[in-house]
């Protein structure tokens, strides 16, 4: 994830007490009809009133590229044959083609992400006409402008002035704005979401063995005594098991830019998979593509496959934009009957180690024996929480390479500390 990619903006700019809030209309995308909502475009404080709007969809805002840029002063040719449109702007030639993830500054190839593709749209209105549409974190990312988004008024601000310095004014904005889109079943600042709470639904209606069962386990063999312990005895090379949160179907927490927690988690949970790289570990990871993955399924690879340590990678959303800081949720042998390891001294050798390699706030250790991947995996267990996308800091830090890396290592460290310390 390149930091170019997303900034979390230093806006000054206020939406003019005219602009409606957003309504529907309808365009065809990939051939099919599509209800989208209205989206306005600011450029350095001003409305951009274009033919063809704007739009949001699932979550993703997306503008016309030819009339934002040329605003800007740039000029676009069309070549109707390859589906790509050059953009010269001052010093820069750009070359996009529809849904590839490959541009050409300068005639330098390179690749920009997934979300960020061209797109056709086809619109009825004012008149029959297709447009390229390009998410508004295109606009970023190839051309550096600052941009932002705020839900209330359904705008996108598109900054070409930089600043040096933000005064007073300019923090509170950044503290209104709003990047997160939506979270679902949040309590106490515990994210879950939407899929998961769907599916946890789910399993709470089947019988104790056909969930022990989808999770690779026996119900029968549960019962017997246990004898609890610090240290765990690895039966060959340590295995450690990396589950990045969410994927697929499942986004997990969004922000209104387009960012979703499922990106956050395969960037770093591939970090954290290429710290080990040197070391005499085996390594595996529940999903390495944005595909969904069922809460069991997560578990029954654990159990299946016989990890040692499991360690779930996800990223936390709140109603409350003040929450911020890392934790490491654990469930505790003593709520878990299918646990014979103490879960806490896994969970605090990777706060610990996380917390100091970044400096980041401690939202310490907690119990939480209600999660699939930690009530149903029987080898020692951890979920951490790397920081809210609700909160303005965390969301920009989240964007930067250099930040990611450091929760790879703080969490690569800490995983270490406990093999050193109690794996046998």
């Amino acid at each position: 994830m390149k930091k170019i990619i997303l900034f979390f903006l230093f806006v000054f700019l206020l939406v003019p007490q005219s602009v409606a809030a957003s309504s529907t209309f309808n365009v065809k995308i990939n051939n099919k009809n599509t209800k989208v909502n209205d989206v306005n475009i600011n450029i350095d404080g001003k409305i951009l009133k274009t033919d063809f709007k704007a739009y949001n969809v699932n979550g993703r805002t997306f503008i016309p590229i030819r009339e934002v840029t040329e605003n800007l002063g740039a000029t676009v040719s069309w070549d109707n044959k390859l589906k790509s449109a050059t953009v010269n702007y001052g010093d820069k030639n750009l070359v996009l083609q529809i849904n590839s993830n490959v541009v050409y500054l300068n005639g330098k190839k390179q690749k920009i992400d997934k979300n960020s593709v061209p797109r056709f749209a086809n619109y009825s209105q004012p008149r029959k006409e297709s447009k390229t549409m390009v998410p508004i974190r295109f606009i970023s990312e190839t051309l550096g402008y600052d941009v932002d988004w705020d839900q209330k008024t359904s705008t996108v601000f598109i900054k070409t002035i930089k600043g040096d310095k933000i005064d007073a004014e300019e923090k509170e904005l950044i503290k209104d704005s709003k990047p997160v889109k939506e979270s679902y079943g949040n309590k106490n600042n515990e994210f879950i979401s939407k899929n998961e709470k769907k599916e946890m639904n789910k399993i709470e209606k089947k019988s104790d063995k056909e969930i022990y069962k989808a999770a690779g386990l026996d119900v029968d063999d549960i019962k017997k005594e246990r004898k609890i312990t610090k240290t765990i005895k690895a039966k060959g090379k340590v295995s450690i098991l990396i589950d990045p949160g969410h994927g697929g179907k499942d986004p997990g927490a969004s922000a209104a830019s387009g960012l979703q927690e499922k990106e956050i988690t395969l960037e770093l949970s591939r970090l954290l998979r290429d710290k080990f790289a040197n070391d005499d570990l085996e390594i595996e990871m529940t999903r390495d593509k944005d595909e969904y993955v069922k809460l069991l399924d997560r578990a029954g690879q654990a159990n299946e496959e016989d990890f040692e340590i499991f360690v779930s990678i996800h990223v936390n959303s709140s109603d409350n934009r003040d929450a911020s800081g890392i934790e490491v949720l654990y469930a505790s042998e003593k709520n878990v009957e299918i646990k014979e390891a103490e879960q806490k001294l896994l969970a605090k050798e990777i706060l610990d180690a996380i917390i100091k390699e970044t400096g980041a706030k401690s939202r310490g250790v907690k119990n939480r024996p209600d999660l699939i991947v930690l009530n149903k995996t029987k080898c020692v267990s951890a979920l951490v929480e790397v920081g809210f996308l609700s909160n303005p800091q965390e969301y920009d830090k989240l964007t930067e390479d250099q930040y990611l890396d450091s929760l790879a290592t703080g969490i690569y460290k800490g995983v270490k500390s406990y093999i050193d310390k109690y794996v046998e």
